[in-house]
């Protein structure tokens, strides 16, 4: 240390060098400017190492910053490349499943289809655009494979195939074959038009035997309807104006009675009509209906023609306790037509007995109808069923009938479940079996059939 004296500052000196008078030495007040210099300068030293230090401390913690700044980017750009794949991912499932369940309602679809066309009555035949057949249900295999008329019909079909591929026109063909009945089969060919061309053929082959034999049976009826009324029209006719052209009483007598045979003829031929719609709607509610009242109305109501012809309605057999479900006015119409044709046919100069007769058996009832009659040819027996059908056109008019009432019996017998049944011998006489099934117990009485 130093001290000052007098402006002149000198070294310490030991105590017992300075006198008594000499000033002690002075440390403290405005004498300290060395001491307050060293510690401005520790203090500057102490804030440059801290401003270094926390310098220091920033680059670090920028440098760790920017890295953790890039690691975060980079886990952020992976968890979105994750992302965008597993929403990616789930869009393809989706699409793939959908794509499944597609192809599922397809394939259902299809064996639908199929199903369909195996069931079918209708041949379908499938064409590959190099003419191979690909597929044919078994309706078309039936005649693909088979002999005679099926032969020929398969053998055009193909060929029809190949020829609409060719040509691009769909095409329709009817044969008429004899196999060894005839029998009418009606084959079309359409071509499968794609985008760059025809891509095969498909082939249809059907019976229409059964629908050309409705619509001969359609025009048949109507034209002998409109013949059987034109007929009594006629009639009409001339009758009045001969009636309005004469005074004598009794030619207008006579001639009011032939119209009078005229307008029932005409009325019978209505009924007759209105009474095949009736039955034909199968809308008449059934009931149960004794056999014992249908034979004794039936027999009434023939009774007075068999008496005016001389013949004798005998009726016989044990099954008249039986019970039927249906409708009785029906039921009495048929059996009452086999009866007044029995009668008109029965020859008065031999046995002028006709004979009815029922007997039951094993759930079922039938009625018997016999004659002594002229019969009927074997060519006659398939058609005698049929609207109109006459097998002497001439003795059929003359005798008042319409030449529906056969085509009465087979329908009331064919809508209540039954059959009927003929056998004839020409100048012998024919025989007519009905048979209906027995009414069943607890069966619901009035229900539609």
């Amino acid at each position: 240390m130093c001290q000052r004296y007098e402006g002149v500052l000198t070294p310490n000196r030991p105590e017992s060098e300075r006198g008594v008078n000499s000033p002690r030495p002075c440390c403290f007040g405005a004498d300290r400017v060395p001491l307050r210099s060293y510690h401005r300068g520790v203090l500057i030293s102490l804030l440059i190492v801290l401003f270094v230090a926390a310098l220091a401390a920033v680059v670090v913690l920028t440098v760790r910053y920017r890295r953790l700044d890039s690691d975060v980017d980079r886990i952020l750009g992976r968890l979105e490349i994750a992302s965008s794949s597993e929403v990616s991912s789930r869009a393809l499932y989706r699409g793939v499943r959908g794509l499944e369940r597609r192809l599922e309602e397809s394939e259902q679809t299809m064996s639908r289809l199929q199903a369909i066309a195996e069931q079918s009555d209708i041949g379908l035949v499938i064409a590959a655009e190099a003419g191979e057949v690909v597929y044919a249900n078994p309706a078309a295999q039936k005649v693909l494979s088979g002999r005679l008329g099926d032969a020929v019909a398969g053998t055009r079909i193909v060929a029809l195939l190949e020829r609409v591929q060719r040509t691009g026109i769909e095409e329709d063909l009817e044969l008429d074959l004899y196999t060894p009945t005839r029998k009418i089969v009606g084959l079309r060919a359409v071509p499968l038009t794609e985008r760059d061309g025809v891509g095969g053929a498909v082939g249809y082959i059907q019976d229409l035997s059964g629908r050309r034999r409705v619509e001969a049976m359609r025009r048949d009826f109507l034209t002998n309807a409109g013949h059987e009324m034109k007929t009594p029209i006629g009639a009409l006719s001339v009758l009045a104006e001969t009636i309005a052209e004469t005074e004598d009483p009794e030619i207008r007598r006579r001639l009011a009675g032939r119209m009078r045979t005229e307008a029932n003829r005409m009325a019978h031929v209505v009924d007759d009509i209105l009474m095949l719609a009736d039955i034909e709607s199968l809308e008449t509610p059934y009931e149960p209906v004794p056999i014992r009242r249908v034979v004794d109305e039936a027999v009434a109501r023939a009774q007075p023609a068999a008496s005016e012809r001389g013949v004798t309605i005998e009726v016989g057999g044990a099954g008249f306790d039986t019970i039927v479900d249906g409708n009785v006015e029906h039921l009495v119409s048929a059996i009452a037509n086999l009866l007044d044709n029995a009668v008109k046919y029965t020859d008065p100069d031999r046995d002028s007995t006709v004979e009815i007769e029922v007997s039951s058996d094993q759930g079922s009832v039938t009625i018997t109808v016999r004659d002594q009659g002229i019969g009927i040819g074997g060519e006659h027996i398939d058609r005698v069923f049929e609207r109109f059908y006459r097998v002497d056109r001439g003795r059929n008019r003359s005798s008042g009938g319409t030449g529906l009432g056969l085509s009465i019996v087979n329908n009331v017998v064919r809508t209540h479940g039954g059959s009927v049944e003929v056998e004839s011998v020409p100048a012998e006489g024919s025989v007519f079996r009905i048979t209906l099934p027995e009414r069943k117990e607890g069966s619901d009485a009035g229900s539609d059939h």
